[in-house]
């Protein structure tokens, strides 16, 4: 039997009062589960198997308050952690407004996974792999 750990990750830029979102990732499994909750009572979701995956990304994703806002370095953003399949598409795991909460998620579920992780959050503009 496999003893793996569950990877929890919030997608904290959704969550309010509400409505929370939570990814739960069984890497032994090769499983993952994206869970909705309702007011933190009712939740739902289903363990479904993850796709084949090519590599865990970080990324920094800008929230526009209006229209005309600019998204210059004070803009508010998140650090999203996101697992990339069939080349682009994406499942978001994980957000956070704290860079190296992102990287500690990231490493952990790259590490479990058995993926690369890259880094398109520390320079703006610039990717790279990162190793651990």
């Amino acid at each position: 039997m496999n003893h793996s750990k569950i990877i929890v990750g919030v997608r904290k830029a959704l969550n309010n009062w509400l409505r929370q979102f939570k990814v739960y990732i069984d890497p032994g499994q090769k499983l993952y589960k994206i869970e909705e909750g309702l007011l933190n009572i009712f939740k739902w979701g289903r363990f479904e198997p993850l796709p084949r995956l090519n590599y865990v990304l970080v990324f920094r994703s800008f929230y526009a308050k209006c229209e005309a806002c600019s998204l210059d370095e004070n803009a508010d953003s998140y650090y999203q952690v996101s697992l990339v399949h069939n080349k682009n598409r994406k499942i978001i795991t994980h957000e956070t407004k704290d860079i190296s909460e992102a990287f500690t998620v990231a490493e952990q579920i790259a590490k479990g996974l058995s993926l690369s992780l890259k880094d398109a959050a520390s320079v703006p503009g610039k990717s790279s792999w990162k190793k651990f």
